[in-house]
C-alpha cells in the first residue's frame, strides 16, 4: 500500500494536470500557472498560525490567485480541518457567486465534507470525490456551485 501522503502528492500532480485546465478547455489563459505543493513546498499562503500549502494553488497572468484545490485524505475529513479550510477559504477570490476553492476527498466522504464546510460558513466552489480504479485515478464530481465546466468528471 503505498503511504498516504505520498498518494495525496501523486493525487495532486494527476489533478492539476487534467483539471487546471481541463485538456479540452478553451476559455484558460495562456497566462495562468498550476503549482502543486507535493514533496516540495512550493507557493504558501501565510496566515496566523504560519504557512499552509493548499495542493494545487492556480494563480493569474499578473501572479494573484485564481483559485485553490485541496487533496484531502480521510483522516483530513473532520472538524480538525475547518481552521484551516476557513483560512484557505477568506483568502480565495470568488467566482462567479462563490470563493474558488475546490476539495477533492475520497469517495464516500463528499456528504461529510459537505456538511462540515456548510455547518460552519465556509465558503466553497466545489466538493469532488476521487478513488483510484485498475490504477488509475477517477474523478467524480459531487458539488459546483460557479460554473458548470466544473462540473466534469474524469
Amino acid at each position: 500500500m503505498v503511504d498516504p501522503t505520498k498518494l495525496k502528492n501523486r493525487i495532486a500532480k494527476i489533478i492539476a494536470a487534467t483539471r487546471f485546465p481541463f485538456v479540452d478547455q478553451d476559455n484558460w489563459s495562456d497566462g495562468n500557472t498550476t503549482t502543486v505543493n507535493d514533496e516540495t513546498r512550493r507557493y504558501g499562503i501565510k496566515w496566523e498560525k504560519g504557512i499552509l500549502y493548499p495542493s494545487i494553488v492556480v494563480a493569474n497572468p499578473d501572479g494573484s490567485i485564481r483559485e485553490f484545490g485541496l487533496v484531502e485524505g480521510a483522516e483530513d475529513i473532520s472538524e480538525g480541518s475547518l481552521e484551516r479550510w476557513r483560512a484557505l477559504s477568506d483568502v480565495a477570490p470568488y467566482g462567479r457567486e462563490h470563493k474558488k476553492l475546490f476539495l477533492y476527498v475520497p469517495e464516500g466522504y463528499e456528504e461529510k465534507t459537505l456538511s462540515l464546510l456548510e455547518g460552519n460558513g465556509i465558503d466553497y466552489d466545489g466538493i469532488r470525490a476521487y478513488r483510484v480504479e485498475k490504477q488509475s485515478l477517477k474523478i467524480l464530481p459531487f458539488k459546483t456551485q460557479n460554473d458548470e465546466y466544473d462540473h466534469t468528471v474524469t
